[in-house]
C-alpha cells in the first residue's frame, strides 16, 4: 500500500512538473506584459477557497523559486563555481547547491517582503503573517522576472567578455527599469498614491532591498577576508 502511495505521489509530481514547461513561460510573459493584471490575479486566487486556484498560472512563490533555479542552472552551465573561503560564513552558503539556492531565494524574496511591508505600513494596516500574505504573493509575481534577468546578467558579467558585459548591462538596466515602473504602478493602485509618490515608494523598495542584500554580501565577504587575514598572519612562511 505504501509503495502504491509513493507511485501515486510520483505520478502527481511528474504531471505538475510537466505543466511547468507550459505555465512558467506563459506566466512570465503575462507578468512582463500585464503586471497589474497578474497582481490582481494573484490576490484573487489567494482569496479563493477553490482547490483549483492558480490553475491558469504558476503560484507566485513557486514561480520565483523556479526563476531562481533556472538562473542557477545557467550559472552552472556558463562558468565555474566561485571559490569558497574556508571557515567563513561564505563557506556555509556556498558549500552546497542547496544552500546557495536557498540564499538566492531569500535574497530576492527580500524585495517581495520590502514591497509588502511598505504597503501595509503606508496604509496603516497591521504587519503580521496573515496581512503580509496577499501583498507578498503579488510582489513575488513582480520580482520573478526581475530575479531571473538580474541573476543571468550577473552570471554574464562574471564572464568578463565584451559581448557578455554589453548584453548583461542592457538586460539589467531594462529589468531594473521595468521592475521600478511595475512597482510604482502597483503602489499607486494598492496604496492610492499619486504618480510621484508611487515612484518614490518604488524607489524606496528598490533601495531597501538592495541595501539589505548588499549588507548580507558585505558580511559574507568580510567574514571570508577576515578569516583569510588571520590565516595569513598565522602562517610562519
Amino acid at each position: 500500500m505504501d509503495f502504491l502511495k509513493i507511485l501515486k505521489s510520483f505520478e502527481e509530481f511528474v504531471y505538475e512538473a510537466s505543466t511547468w514547461l507550459v505555465l512558467l513561460p506563459r506566466t512570465l510573459l503575462q507578468i512582463l506584459l500585464f503586471p497589474s493584471r497578474m497582481s490582481d490575479y494573484a490576490a484573487g486566487q489567494l482569496a479563493s477557497q477553490s482547490h483549483t486556484r492558480f490553475s491558469e498560472a504558476l503560484s507566485p512563490p513557486l514561480l520565483l523559486i523556479l526563476c531562481i533555479l533556472i538562473a542557477h542552472f545557467v550559472d552552472l552551465g556558463l562558468r565555474n563555481p566561485a571559490p569558497v573561503a574556508d571557515g567563513s560564513l561564505a563557506k556555509a552558503v556556498l558549500a552546497s547547491e542547496q544552500n546557495l539556492l536557498l540564499y538566492r531565494a531569500i535574497a530576492f524574496g527580500v524585495w517581495s517582503l520590502a514591497g509588502a511591508v511598505y504597503l501595509l505600513v503606508r496604509t496603516g494596516q497591521p504587519v503580521d503573517r496573515e496581512s503580509l500574505r496577499t501583498p507578498f504573493y503579488e510582489q513575488c509575481y513582480l520580482v520573478s522576472p526581475f530575479a531571473l534577468i538580474v541573476s543571468v546578467a550577473v552570471t554574464l558579467i562574471a564572464l568578463r567578455e565584451p559581448w557578455a558585459l554589453l548584453s548583461a548591462s542592457a538586460a539589467m538596466l531594462l529589468s531594473v527599469g521595468w521592475f521600478w515602473l511595475a512597482q510604482a504602478a502597483w503602489m499607486r493602485r494598492r496604496a492610492r498614491l499619486n504618480v510621484w509618490r508611487s515612484l518614490a515608494a518604488a524607489t524606496v523598495v528598490l533601495v531597501v532591498g538592495s541595501l539589505i542584500n548588499a549588507s548580507v554580501g558585505h558580511v559574507l565577504t568580510g567574514a571570508a577576508n577576515s578569516r583569510a587575514s588571520v590565516a595569513a598572519s598565522a602562517d610562519p612562511a
